[in-house]
């Protein structure tokens, strides 16, 4: 049967060209053109539209060709890169720039077409793909806002894929001011008004942040508001964002109600995060013990130290004995630089890019980015 998508193949190497081709000939593409130098190929990609199907070869390693799947990912949402290096830094590196799958060097068909069809699935099905990370901790005064802030800005800029930014403080939500926004809708309205609407109506709704991929939903503008937002109706909003935003990250309250729980529970990660004291250590062996009555998954709850300093009379040894956890990630104490971004409605990054902080929360986003991709890579090789 005819397949109507334009495919190009970008490959340096003749017959493995040819190879492609005659592979995506047998499957039905009757409109496959490839190329062996990059740059030529931009244009008529870029004329033949976003449905078009793109194969680029990455196993030269040449600036050419990263520097043309960066231009690529804008163009087309159907990116396949080959390879003939499947380490798995290289494979992280080409689905953290856009690529939709990997295929290893020699080629065989079989995979090819499987990759073609978990291709096709993706479109149909985006659900799967979405992520929700939910900045949590049941003691308050612990930093969550400025975290899902400055990590959601980061996350936008290392990924450059729509990220969400959602204040589910649904009655004491901090989002828009230390964004230093003034959102024409909040998370109550959308909920009632706009979930079944189409995207363009939806990302409408949220505030975008600056120049960034990030889009910001407020919390309700009035307390009673909130009152009436149900778990069923947080799981359908979930279940819309999730079609919409690859990434969404959820600045969550620290109490612990049937809102919260079905916020933790639909969650596929949980940045749980606490300071060096006694008491917020005590508070996070309760919480970790709520989270395992629950069974969640071991790669679910990440444990973040903030305002940490590495002399302090509490060791990072001592925390993670105590907790019988790992700590996946430490913040630094910057006293001067946080405040400053509060008070001026901005990011650290924007205070001072070069700060330790800033770049803590670069790093941040990268890892988690990577993480992400690392483990879509270690489910996708088990599946074989």
């Amino acid at each position: 049967m005819e397949n109507s998508s334009r495919v190009f193949i970008l490959d340096s190497n003749e017959n493995s060209r040819e190879v492609i081709k005659s592979y995506l000939e047998d499957l039905g593409y009757i409109d496959v053109k490839s190329f062996s130098d990059y740059k030529s190929s931009i244009n008529e990609i870029k004329e033949s539209g976003e449905d078009s199907i793109v194969f680029i070869d990455l196993s030269d390693y040449s600036t050419v060709a990263y520097e043309t799947l960066e231009v690529l990912r804008l163009l087309t949402n159907r990116l396949i890169v080959t390879s003939s290096d499947y380490s798995t830094d290289t494979i992280i590196k080409a689905l953290r720039n856009g690529a939709k799958d990997f295929l290893p060097k020699p080629i065989i068909k079989d995979e090819l077409k499987k990759s073609l069809n978990q291709l096709l699935q993706q479109e149909n099905s985006t659900e799967s793909a979405s992520k929700i990370i939910t900045i949590y901790s049941n003691k308050g005064g612990i930093g969550k806002t400025t975290i899902a802030t400055n990590l959601a800005v980061e996350l936008s800029k290392t990924t450059r894929e729509k990220v969400a930014l959602i204040d589910l403080n649904l009655q004491l939500g901090d989002v828009s001011t230390f964004l230093n926004i003034n959102p024409a809708f909040d998370v109550a309205y959308v909920i009632k008004n706009l979930i079944e609407k189409r995207e363009e109506t939806l990302l409408n709704a949220f505030e975008k942040y600056k120049d960034t991929n990030l889009y910001v939903l407020s919390d309700p503008t009035y307390i009673e508001h909130s009152e009436s937002i149900t778990p069923q109706q947080i799981e359908i909003l979930f279940k819309t964002l999730r079609k919409v935003f690859p990434y969404i990250i959820i600045d969550l309250s620290s109490g612990i109600d049937p809102n919260t729980l079905k916020i933790l529970d639909k969650s596929d990660i949980i940045l749980y995060t606490t300071i060096v004291n006694i008491p917020a250590i005590r508070n996070a062996q309760r919480c970790l013990n709520l989270f395992k009555s629950r069974r969640y998954d071991s790669n679910k709850v990440k444990i973040i130290l903030n305002r940490f300093m590495e002399n302090d009379e509490i060791s990072l040894e001592d925390i993670e004995n105590t907790l019988g956890e790992r700590v996946y990630w430490k913040i630094p104490n910057n006293y001067f630089s946080i405040m400053e971004a509060i008070n001026k409605g901005i990011t650290v990054s924007e205070v001072n890019s070069s700060s330790n902080i800033a770049n803590n929360f670069k790093d941040l986003s990268i890892k988690i980015a990577d993480d992400i991709v690392k483990q879509a890579v270690f489910e996708s090789k088990r599946g074989l």
